[in-house]
């Protein structure tokens, strides 16, 4: 049984201590961040520094003051760029976060049955789950921080409501990467279903949220909670797996003259309905003609 969605940001902790090949996915953003940021830094004095003294002077401010002026706004100016340069680094590495603990918890078979990505999804996605689309998310996700930030002033009742409200975006964000290359949904559709899901969406989030809110090591949590995000699906897949076993075995022990024709390890191609919830009834009803011929109505 499935266990409940609060604990998994929990458990994604544990997880991802007990299994060091997890820690470089985590290592590696901020490592290419700090060279990217001595780069820029470097790069910035030497091209910038000079460029916006001279136009500082040029426009008739003091020599000294102009020179000052320009070195803090080259500090702001490249602390900005290493800024960006690490939201766009991360959603990659929180992608390959999430498939490295689906392969650490033994279900490498998820990626047989991993739904291809077309040139047009891809286009619009960009890298791994879309740059364009998780920025968005991130910026959604912090209009809603903003927004709730004034719920802190309530002790407790005020931090734990902001939490929860935070909370199904937060999932969601820790999910799409799921949605949209295993499960084949459109942003749409992955937003729908987050919806429909909203509660065990808002559990998960909650605690997740709350882990974040905790300083420095928030800098942890936020990749501690993908992992949580990885396990959950990780559990639903397998109670999938057992549910569509148990009716293979109800269909081969009935005196069914159709049973089921696949063996248990193609159960992601059997019943890909199971896998993808967005597949519509009539999609669904071919997939199972398929194997059941006429009997598909008494299934």
């Amino acid at each position: 049984m499935t266990a409940l969605r609060s604990t998994y940001p929990v458990q994604g902790i544990f997880f991802f201590v007990a299994h060091p090949q997890l820690w470089g996915k985590t290592l590696c953003p901020f490592l290419l961040t700090l060279l990217f940021g001595i780069i820029s830094l470097v790069l910035s004095f030497v091209f910038l520094l000079p460029l916006q003294a001279h136009a500082l002077i040029n426009a008739h401010c003091p020599a000294w003051l102009a020179w000052i002026v320009s070195v803090i706004f080259v500090l702001l100016e490249s602390a900005i760029i290493d800024v960006i340069f690490f939201a766009i680094l991360v959603p990659i590495y929180q992608d390959a976060l999430f498939d490295a603990t689906l392969k650490a918890r033994g279900l490498s078979r998820m990626f047989e049955t991993r739904v291809p990505v077309d040139g047009l999804t891809l286009c619009c996605r960009g890298i791994g789950s879309g740059i364009v689309f998780v920025w968005f998310l991130v910026l959604a996700q912090v209009f809603v921080l903003i927004l709730t930030a004034p719920l802190h002033l309530v002790p407790v009742a005020g931090t734990v409501l902001a939490c929860y409200i935070n909370g199904w975006p937060a999932c969601w964000g820790a999910l799409i990467h799921y949605d949209l290359e295993f499960r084949g949904f459109s942003i749409s559709e992955s937003r729908r279903y987050a919806w429909q899901h909203r509660e065990d969406y808002c559990q998960f989030g909650v605690v997740a949220v709350a882990l974040e809110l905790i300083p420095l090591f928030n800098l942890i949590f936020m990749w501690t909670n993908i992992v949580g995000a990885a396990l959950w699906m990780a559990d639903e897949y397998e109670q999938n797996e057992r549910d569509i076993a148990k009716q293979q075995q109800l269909l081969l022990s009935s005196n069914n003259p159709y049973p089921a024709l696949a063996p248990p390890s193609l159960i992601g191609q059997q019943y890909p309905s199971y896998y993808n919830p967005g597949l519509q009834d009539q999609e669904q009803q071919q997939q199972r003609q398929q194997w059941y011929g006429a009997t598909t109505q008494q299934f």
